[in-house]
């Protein structure tokens, strides 16, 4: 294994290759010598050289690691002083030190006039850095909103597709998630002693038939929409489909969002294993909606199942506490980026 360092070059190959070279050799000597005070000296001597040699080598690979280290520290250190919103005629520029921040794909990091809370948040998000590294999961308002803006400016552009996707294909993918939704699938009668399945019936199935009529606007031919849901108790698990027309109504649906309110609902998606998580999402930051539903209220539901087995069995410390917190933190921040001032 070869290190190299701004004044260190080792090949570790070569040292361990004569420390086992020097102790074969030593061993072969010994069994075909008379094992007298001198041999057996030379022996330990040679073993000593080799063991002391192997020390000295792990020694300066440890001190060329360190300094690897430090060097990548310093290249994820915090570099600028001052960050600010400056204001433009097309919406919010989050600045560092003057200069735009770029997404991804390169793009200024532009927030729209009518999202200024989130202009002003994002900013904060920067201010608030620690000053020794910059780590992505420490910005999750400038990941949502970088990916909307790379996602509504590469519109036709082939390469930049190739690298982050398409609406489209955001679309197709969520459409997929309904089919398997978390709130559509309701557990055996018994399980957690009947306590699960009851919460499920007090929570999911409110929530489907506020779902239903909201895309009943959507329906081509006016007709109800219905929501397939999955019934362990009589089915068991097996495959569950929307229906074609209920597919094309939802797909209508998502046909109307801007990048920003489909980014939210993707990203609510994902993290919740529920479309309808991200449906609702989108649906509590519309002033013309009256979706009666909170942010605590969706956290429950898309973790109503372990809520209540660490209820019983308790939690597992740094495991299902952190969750709770990350699950919070990315419904909120999906929140933010579909909220418009009134």
């Amino acid at each position: 294994m070869l290190f190299r360092g701004s004044s260190i070059k080792i090949d570790l190959r070569t040292l361990n290759g004569r420390y086992f070279a020097s102790t074969v050799l030593t061993r072969r000597l010994a069994s075909i010598t008379p094992k007298g005070p001198a041999a057996v000296a030379a022996a330990q001597a040679n073993a000593t050289a080799a063991r002391d040699s192997r020390i000295k080598a792990n020694k300066l690979t440890s001190a060329n690691q360190k300094t690897v280290s430090n060097k990548l520290e310093k290249t994820l250190a915090r570099f600028w002083e001052k960050v600010r919103c400056e204001e433009s005629l097309d919406g919010f520029k989050i600045q560092l030190d003057g200069k735009t921040i770029k997404t991804p794909l390169g793009y200024e990091l532009t927030i729209p006039k009518e999202k200024q809370s989130l202009a002003f948040l994002i900013t904060n998000e920067w201010k608030s850095l620690p000053n020794l590294q910059v780590k992505p999961y420490l910005l999750p308002l400038t990941s949502l909103a970088s990916r909307a803006i790379d996602l509504e400016k590469s519109v036709g552009d082939k390469e930049a597709i190739s690298r982050i996707g398409s609406a489209d294909m955001v679309k197709d993918l969520l459409l997929r998630y309904l089919d398997t939704d978390t709130l559509l699938v309701f557990s055996p009668i018994k399980d957690c002693d009947g306590e699960l399945r009851e919460e499920q019936q007090k929570m999911y199935y409110p929530l489907k038939k506020s779902m239903e009529q909201f895309f009943a606007q959507y329906s081509e031919d006016g007709k109800p929409i219905t929501l397939k849901h999955l019934d362990t108790e009589e089915s068991g698990i097996v495959s569950n489909k929307q229906t074609k027309s209920t597919a094309n109504a939802v797909r209508k649906f998502l046909d109307s969002l801007d990048s920003w309110q489909l980014v939210a609902l993707e990203r609510t998606t994902l993290i919740c294993k529920s479309f309808l998580c991200g449906v609702a999402i989108v649906r509590m930051n519309d002033m013309n909606d009256n979706f009666s539903y909170t942010l605590e209220d969706l956290v429950r539901a898309a973790t109503l199942e372990t809520l209540l087995q660490t209820k019983r069995w308790g939690e597992v410390e740094d495991t299902h506490d952190v969750e709770k917190v990350d699950i919070r933190r990315h419904l909120a921040a999906a929140s933010l980026l579909c909220f418009n001032k009134p």
